[in-house]
This record gives structure tokens, C-alpha cells and sequence, in this order.
């Protein structure tokens, strides 16, 4: 029994191991595939990627080669390799007397070829139309010269063709021209990607061929006149449309309404005019509009709030007047831009809906509204915890700052004309604020309780700018530094009183109190708690008054020290001068005696 059970084992071992065999052999290269790889790699200089490629092995087991289990090269991806140590790149080989690359189409099975940040420093190959079978054709960063080749529509078989025209290093002979016309016979592309290529002329008539593309990206390059029409009449299965940063003009086709798949449409930094086609409001799919940097004009669409699958919408940098309240039914917003326009009247309370319904505990919402002309109060509508930035700056509201603003991350609001000191709201009790920039409002009188009892509630508060104000009193204790508050601003205000003669729990690396009028002395204690962490520090044009503390060299890390304009006295200790990060000191305009150090900057070159 036992010797029957070895016989059939040892049977069964033979047959997997006379199959891996055939297997092997039969995965042996293609003798012509083999000469046309050598030939590729012998038009360049860099082991990193072609250190396998060598004639007496099998092509099939070199690096960036698959074959098929005839031997026949169906996939090639060549790219720059980045190893420990110098980086060993493909480099054109400048003794290489034929066409660099020809010798890619006598691959005639290959399916799949990349190329990426191999530097040819020559013209793209023209024999792309022998390789019949091609599906992909991915080149990214390859330093070409002159412009795509045309061959490229002769694989008639690609569905995918992704092309990034920038240099791997500058600068780029590529030569801008039009977008060749065989790509148009390429009838089975899905995904079409031409980018930073500098064609010249339009987007050609005969791309209303290509009915299979779901992906159709044409953006930073210098493409012009109107988007054809048929996109949305004959090419309807279209999932992203990118045509971001050309020239192109005329208003934005209404044909778009009928790309009902459609989830991406960029069409931001062109020169379109007119306002938004109504048709927009159909492509119920939508998840990202970018419209920004255009001349579009008129009343932001009331309808985009039925667009109720949008994560980011960007209408940026256009001539739109009206902020309208539908904006808040877009609950699955994460990102918001509709800042340099000419946003007039209030801002909506319903503004506070968006991102409601993010469900992603990792995701929240950024708010960008600044550079416009909205006025009114800020309404206090952001206490959901899901807006991360909300950013309103250079607007012309008016009232109080608030307070359920102190549950978004980042908050913009200054260049305003915020004035009402009084609490607007209820602080919450766990505020997430990270950022606040109150500057350049008309806040007037002594710093409100709500601010200080916000400054030390926010455990996350890193960073506070409420400068060029009117601010009047003693300077709050919260702006020396609590919790982790690194840089501090109150510079431009009517704050009086003293410095604080020692400092607790500081880690400040950036406190700039300059243009007030603080007055007495500065004490060691104040620079102890500072002189580990303290990268900028001004103090000028206030009444401080006698020496400097001996401590005042002692500085680890500080780089700009301006002291100028008060009424200091005494000999500067001579450290001072030798604080080794020290790159800018200005102790003029006091009352010092002796040698006064100065170090300013060099003029710029």
C-alpha cells in the first residue's frame, strides 16, 4: 500500500514539475523582442534601471519587462529608479547614432508601455502606429523635444494615453503645436490625458469621434477657442472632464447638462464668459465643479444646492454678485472657494449647513469667501465641528466676532469692519480653534473676557493676530503664551501698562507687541521662559524703559531681536551681539550707553 502511494506521488511530482518546466521554457523572449529592448536600452546611459538588460540572459526576467507564455514582451514600464545614493537615471547615451526609442514598434504584441522621467532629450518615437495591440501608453516627464508624435493615432487599439509634456529638468525643448489629428482615430480611448503639452490652436472638431472616453483631461496647455459642442451630444459617457488652465473662451456649453455620469468638471483658469448654463444644475452625479478664474458673471445659481452629491465646488476669481442661501443644502461639502468676486449683501445663515453631512470622521469643510464686498453680521452658525477653515477676510462685516467660530480650526476675518466688543453667543467649552486673525478691524477699548477665557480654553491655539486695532489696556496675559501658543501679535494697538515679570507654561516662538505703549522695565524673569523657543521678537516703538537683563544674550534660537524706539538705558551686555542664530538686531533710538551692536539683513540681491 505504501508503495503504491509512492508511485502515485512520485508521478504526480514529475507532472508539476515537467509543467513548471514547460512553463519556464516557454516564457523564454522573443528573439526579435530581444534585439528591439537592447537596442532601446543601448540609447542609454543609467545601470539603475537597465543594470538586468543584459544579452546572454532572458529578456523575460529583466527588470520593467512581462511577456506573455510565448516569450512576447506584452508589458514595458521604464522608469527612473531612485536607489540609496546617487540617483542613476536614464540618460539619453550622446554617442547613440539611430532614433532613440524606434525600436519600441517591433513589439508588436506589447499591451501595456510606460514611460516615466527617462531622459530622451530627443523626439519622441514615430513608430507608436506599428504597435496595433497597445491599450495603455503612459509617458510622464521625459524631456522630449519637438512635439507628440502622430504615429500615436495609429494604435488604434489604446484605451489609455496619459502624456505629462513637463521636463524631468528644465528647460523643455518640446515645441508647442497642434493637437495631431490622427488622435482621432484612436475610437476606443477611455481615458485621454494631455497635460502641460503647450499645444497650439482647439480642441479639434473630430474628438466628437472618441464616444467611448469617460476620462477627458486637457489642462496647462494653452489650448483656445470654445469647447466643441458634441461634448455632451456624441460624447456622453464622460465620468471627469479637466480642462484646467488653457485659454479657452466663449460661454460654457450648455451640452455639458447631458453628461449624466459626469463627477468631475474642471474647467477653471480658461477665459470663459457669460454665467453658468442653468443645464449645469442636471448632472445630479456632480462630486467637484472648479469654475474659478474666469469672467463669469451674474447671481451664483440657486440651484447648485440641488447638487446635493457635491464635495468640492470652486467659483473663485470671477465677477459673481450674489451669495444665494441654497449653498447650504450641499451637506456633503468639503471644500468651498467662492473668494475675488463681488459677493454682495449678507452672508447666509445657511452657510453653516454645509458639511453637515460629511460622514467621514477624518473630513471636514473649507470655507474661502474672502476678497469680496459682503457686509452685515457674521452669523454665528458654525458650531457643527465639521468646518476645519473658514476664511472671510477682506469683506466689509461689520458687529461682533462670533463665538461659534471657536469650533473651526482656522479663522480669517480680518480686513473688516468688525467693531462690537460684547459676546456674540456662547463659547463652547472645548473650542478646537487652532488659528485666529482678527487684524485690521475697528475693535476699540480693553481686550473683552471672551477673548481671554477663549485664548485659554483653545488647548490646540497656536497661532493669534490682533494687531493693527485699537485695543487699549494692559496686554492680556493669554498673549505672552499658554498652552501651545507659538506666535502672538498685538502689534499697532493703544495697549499700555507693563511687561509681565516672568512667564509660565511658554513656548512662543514669535511675539511681536511693536507700536504700543507698553512702558517699564524688562525682566529677566520675562526673557527666562523665552530664551529656548524664541525665534522673533519686537518690542520697538513703545516706552520701555531701563537696562536690558544680563540674561538677554542667552537667547538658543532666536534670529530677529528689534528693540529700537523705546527709551532703554544701560550698556548692552555683550552677548547680545553674539547670539549665534542672530541674523537681525535693531537696538537704535533708545538711550543706551557705549558700543550699541547692530546686524541687519543684507539688501536683498
Amino acid at each position: 500500500m505504501m508503495e503504491v502511494s509512492f508511485k502515485y506521488r512520485w508521478r504526480v511530482t514529475v507532472l508539476i514539475l515537467s509543467v513548471t518546466l514547460s512553463q519556464c521554457y516557454a516564457l523564454k523572449c522573443n528573439p526579435s523582442d530581444k534585439k528591439a529592448l537592447l537596442e532601446f536600452s543601448a540609447g542609454f546611459t543609467g545601470p539603475a534601471i537597465f543594470e538586468t538588460w543584459k544579452a546572454g540572459t532572458d529578456c523575460c526576467q529583466w527588470w520593467g519587462v512581462n511577456c506573455t507564455t510565448t516569450g512576447r514582451v506584452q508589458e514595458l514600464r521604464i522608469f527612473n529608479r531612485f536607489t540609496p545614493g546617487p540617483v542613476a537615471m536614464a540618460e539619453r547615451n550622446t554617442s547613440y547614432k539611430g532614433v532613440v526609442g524606434a525600436t519600441l514598434g517591433d513589439l508588436s504584441e506589447l499591451r501595456v508601455l510606460e514611460l516615466s522621467s527617462i531622459m530622451f532629450n530627443a523626439p519622441m518615437p514615430t513608430t507608436f502606429d506599428k504597435l496595433k495591440k497597445l491599450e495603455e501608453l503612459r509617458m510622464y516627464l521625459n524631456n522630449f523635444t519637438g512635439s507628440l508624435s502622430p504615429s500615436i493615432g495609429g494604435a488604434t487599439s489604446l484605451k489609455l494615453f496619459t502624456f505629462d509634456g513637463r521636463p524631468y529638468f528644465p528647460p523643455s525643448g518640446f515645441v508647442p503645436a497642434p493637437i495631431p489629428s490622427t488622435f482621432c482615430q484612436l475610437t476606443k480611448l477611455r481615458t485621454l490625458e494631455l497635460t502641460t503639452v503647450g499645444f497650439t490652436g482647439k480642441i479639434p472638431p473630430c474628438f466628437c469621434k472618441l464616444v467611448q472616453l469617460t476620462h477627458l483631461h486637457l489642462y496647462e496647455s494653452n489650448l483656445q477657442g470654445e469647447v466643441p459642442s458634441c461634448i455632451g451630444e456624441t460624447v456622453q459617457n464622460l465620468e471627469s472632464l479637466q480642462l484646467t488652465s488653457n485659454k479657452l473662451t466663449g460661454p460654457i456649453p450648455a451640452t455639458l447638462g447631458r453628461l449624466k455620469k459626469l463627477q468631475t468638471l474642471y474647467l477653471g483658469q480658461n477665459r470663459f464668459t457669460g454665467s453658468i448654463p442653468p443645464e449645469i444644475g442636471n448632472l445630479l452625479s456632480l462630486k467637484n465643479l472648479n469654475l474659478g478664474s474666469n469672467s463669469l458673471t451674474g447671481s451664483i445659481p440657486a440651484w447648485l444646492g440641488r447638487l446635493s452629491e457635491l464635495q468640492s465646488l470652486d467659483l473663485s476669481n470671477n465677477l459673481f454678485t450674489r451669495f444665494p442661501s441654497e449653498l447650504g443644502k450641499l451637506v456633503k461639502l468639503q471644500y468651498l472657494s467662492l473668494s475675488t468676486n463681488k459677493l454682495q449683501g449678507n452672508l447666509p445663515s445657511e452657510i453653516g449647513n454645509c458639511g453637515s453631512g460629511i460622514a467621514d470622521d477624518w473630513s471636514s469643510l473649507y470655507i474661502d469667501i474672502s476678497n469680496n464686498r459682503l457686509s452685515g453680521s457674521i452669523p454665528d452658525v458654525f458650531g457643527s465641528g465639521k468646518i476645519w477653515s473658514f476664511n472671510a477676510s477682506n469683506n466689509l462685516f461689520t458687529g461682533g466676532f462670533p463665538l461659534s467660530l471657536a469650533m473651526v480650526g482656522t479663522v480669517d476675518v480680518s480686513h473688516n469692519l468688525l467693531w462690537y466688543l460684547k459676546q456674540v453667543g456662547r463659547l463652547p467649552a472645548s473650542p478646537v480653534m487652532i488659528r485666529l486673525y482678527l487684524q485690521n478691524n475697528r475693535f476699540s477699548g480693553p481686550v473683552p473676557t471672551w477673548f481671554t477665557e477663549l485664548m485659554t480654553r483653545a488647548e490646540h491655539l497656536s497661532e493669534v493676530d490682533i494687531s493693527v486695532n485699537k485695543f487699549t489696556g494692559s496686554v492680556p496675559m493669554a498673549l505672552f503664551g499658554s498652552f501651545g501658543l507659538w506666535r502672538s501679535n498685538a502689534s499697532y494697538n493703544s495697549f499700555n501698562g507693563s511687561l509681565p515679570t516672568e512667564l509660565f507654561r511658554s513656548g512662543l516662538g514669535f511675539l511681536d507687541l511693536s507700536h504700543n505703549r507698553v512702558s517699564g522695565p524688562i525682566a529677566s524673569g520675562f526673557f527666562s521662559s523665552l530664551l529656548e523657543s524664541m525665534f522673533q521678537l519686537d518690542l520697538s516703538f513703545n516706552a520701555l524703559s531701563g537696562p536690558l537683563p544680563q540674561n538677554s544674550g542667552d537667547f538658543t534660537a532666536l534670529n530677529y531681536l528689534d528693540l529700537s524706539d523705546n527709551n532703554l538705558s544701560g550698556k548692552v551686555p555683550a552677548s547680545v551681539e553674539k547670539i549665534p542664530t542672530l541674523q537681525f538686531l535693531d537696538l537704535a533710538h533708545n538711550k543706551f550707553t557705549g558700543r550699541v551692536p547692530s546686524k541687519r539683513p543684507p539688501p536683498p540681491p
